[in-house]
């Protein structure tokens, strides 16, 4: 039987086990719409590109499955661009969809709605894979090795797309495209030498980034930790690798590394350090000034990681998990360090990280606090790129994967209420907050609007103290001026009664506490208004 392209696109989704798709409605996805009516997919209404692609995102780091937007072509895809960098930037599985000019006149320039000279080199950049049918017969493939790229290797945001007249174009359909989920093995050369370099060492310590957070991989990481008696120290990214209250958790050391850390003095007395998924960057180690043990054991799905400050002993090639299970196995035939360290003197350690002070931070604990305290183990967190997350990526303590998300990597400002958004319609049985400064949210507050259509029950935390601070602060380190940096801000209050969306205002921590407690028990989206004093 022949189908449309837009019929074989809808299929081959189906078929990848997409259940959900974020998108706004455009002429140029009509003959799309028209094949979702016979679907089972269901669409989610974002106010902005850029939406969709936050909420994509959420929605596969809250999950571990593919967020897929759908767009229109020309200011679509450009709008959706921001996201889509994020995605890359952090390593998270997102499949932008977008049409494109009818084939007879891509790169003509001659006026057509939505032209651009090459649509496909805009989005190239940022993404894993980029591919632009041009049959309707070759669709079902496209779609089968979108998806290898993104079940398969460093997982990061792939791209179709569908010129117009594609859509329209009928062609058979084939079951046999689809593709098949083959995590990377480590040689298992490679783990024996691993083992042998943990039993040549007196102590050892575990740096577990966002390549380690998945729930497969979770509970092999605790065990190995408790195997070896490792402290286990977790990236910006990789908050939720471990539970933060396990004996042998530490926690994350912040959003920057200092040579003043309490965490220094248990890599510099460690032999031998296993690096699990992270990439060892300059921003993750302060430009390489975070002291590594001289053995190094580097684990990555990506073996372009293994170049960076750090020369490893050894470098190994594969999935986290599956090396974790091999190494365990390992392990297990008395293959460990020959002391291990003291859950007590991780605990100190712990307690020191919590209680450090840093005049920066400081001022922004007792709201992290306030956070923790009120919200369920399960619950996910967005955080956006403001003071009181800066501080919570070492106070805001994370026990379960795929419950926390901070833009890491390319430092957006507004993604955590999509991101929320699309955590919540992954993984609906868990609360879903985002925690938002007052300019950052106004990078995407008209997705208010999509919370309260679907009456999600997603909860919004806006702290404000009507400036874009950290901005400030470094104008002022600078000798530079303040400007452009104080804001005059709606009130958040009126803003989301005025989309019937329960609201109310706070100005202490407690209140906060108070406020979250009852939110959580409301099956509707509520926000929440932070009244921060001014900065000292």
């Amino acid at each position: 039987m022949l189908l449309t392209g837009a019929e074989l696109l809808v299929k081959a989704l189906e078929r990848h086990q997409v259940d959900l798709v974020f998108s706004i409605p455009g002429v140029h996805t009509l003959d799309i719409y028209a094949a979702l009516e016979r679907s089972s997919l269901r669409t989610i209404l974002p106010r902005h590109e850029q939406g969709a692609g936050y909420m994509a995102d959420g929605y596969a780091r809250a999950s571990g499955r593919v967020g897929v937007a759908l767009t229109i072509s020309g200011p679509g895809l450009t709008n959706i661009l921001t996201p889509v960098a994020q995605a890359f930037a952090d390593s998270v599985s997102i499949l932008v969809i977008s049409t494109c000019l009818e084939r007879h006149d891509l790169g003509r320039m001659h006026g057509e709605l939505h032209a651009m000279p090459d649509q496909l080199a805009v989005i190239r950049p940022v993404v894993k894979w980029a591919y632009r049918v041009m049959s309707a017969s070759e669709i079902e493939p496209a779609v089968a090795a979108a998806f290898d790229q993104l079940w398969n290797g460093r997982p990061r945001p792939v791209y179709l797309e569908v010129p117009l007249d594609v859509l329209r174009e009928q062609a058979p359909s084939c079951d046999q495209y689809t593709a098949r989920r083959q995590p990377r093995a480590p040689n298992p050369a490679d783990v024996d030498r691993a083992a042998e370099l943990l039993a040549a060492a007196r102590l050892a310590v575990i740096l577990a980034g966002g390549g380690a957070v998945a729930e497969e991989v979770s509970s092999l990481l605790a065990e190995l930790a408790s195997e070896i008696r490792a402290p286990v120290f977790m990236t910006v990214t990789g908050k939720g690798a471990i539970p933060e209250d396990h004996p042998f958790a530490v926690g994350s050391w912040g959003y920057r590394w200092t040579s003043d850390n309490p965490a220094a003095d248990l890599f510099r007395s460690s032999d031998v350090v296993l690096a699990l998924g992270t990439g060892l960057g300059t921003r993750t180690t302060a430009g390489g000034t975070l002291p590594l043990p001289r053995t190094l054991i580097h684990v990555d799905i990506d073996p372009m990681e293994f170049s960076s400050s750090y020369c490893p002993t050894l470098a190994v090639a594969a999935d986290v998990g599956k090396f974790v299970a091999a190494l365990l196995e390992r392990i297990r035939g008395n293959l460990r360090p020959s002391e291990g360290w003291d859950p007590v003197t991780i605990a100190k350690t712990r307690e020191s990280l919590r209680s450090f002070s840093q005049d920066t931070y400081d001022r922004y604990k007792s709201w992290v606090q306030a956070l923790r305290s009120a919200l369920p183990r399960e619950t996910f967190t967005a955080h956006d790129m403001t003071m009181v997350c800066y501080a919570g990526v070492r106070h805001f303590p994370v026990y379960l994967p795929r419950t926390y998300t901070f833009p890491r990597g390319f430092g957006t400002l507004g993604s955590a209420l999509p991101m929320a958004i699309g955590a919540k319609f992954a993984r609906p049985e868990r609360p879903a907050v985002a925690i938002c400064g007052d300019g950052g949210i106004q990078f995407t507050i008209q997705e208010l609007g999509t919370v309260a259509q679907y009456r999600l029950p997603v909860i919004v935390v806006v702290f404000d103290d009507h400036t874009h601070t950290a901005v400030k602060r470094a104008m002022l380190g600078r000798e530079v001026r303040p400007r452009d940096v104080d804001l005059i801000n709606p009130d958040f209050v009126a803003l989301a009664r005025a989309y019937e969306i329960e609201s109310v205002r706070v100005t202490e921590p407690e209140e906060l506490a108070q406020a979250l407690s009852r939110a959580i028990e409301r099956p509707a989206p509520t926000l929440v208004h932070v009244i921060l004093r001014d900065e000292p």
